[in-house]
């Protein structure tokens, strides 16, 4: 039986994730911004300040060495500072520089206009009824989890 992927909602939901990074991609260019740059910059929107290299890790999809690549760029730039912890000597604290902090008003910036244009033309009422729909659909993949594990 040959499924025509693009009917089914996980690969539509998929692809237009992918859609929108492409288009947010296309935003950071002007900021010389990689998409592992821009989204762990953004990460520090919801992390706790300073937040550690493992809490980055967790938060994010991708590899440990691919991370610390990523962060020696950003220090480099001097966006972030990297400070062993005290109590771990192998742990780092990652912070926002001043520079860093700034950069990432913009990102928040081009994020709230992506995420306006993305539901430009729905109503407030469509809006809020796609919000309700996204918060059961992530419930439900969030128990289907608990139940894998």
């Amino acid at each position: 039986m040959n499924i025509n992927l693009s009917t089914l909602l996980c690969y539509r939901l998929f692809y237009i994730v992918k859609l929108n990074e492409q288009l947010i991609d296309q935003a950071m260019d002007s900021f010389h911004l990689s998409r592992t740059q821009w989204k762990i910059i953004a990460r520090f929107n919801f992390l706790p300040t300073p937040c550690t290299q493992q809490q980055l890790l967790t938060s994010m999809s991708i590899d440990r060495a691919h991370l610390t690549r990523t962060l020696e760029q950003l220090e480099l730039r001097q966006l972030i500072t990297r400070e062993r912890t005290p109590t771990d000597k192998r742990s780092f604290h990652i912070v926002l520089t001043t520079a860093g902090k700034k950069l990432l008003k913009k990102i928040e910036h081009i994020l709230q206009l992506e995420s306006e244009a993305m539901v430009n033309g729905l109503t407030q009422s469509e809006q809020s009824a796609l919000r309700k729909l996204i918060d059961k659909v992530e419930s439900n993949i969030l128990l289907q989890l608990e139940d894998n594990q």
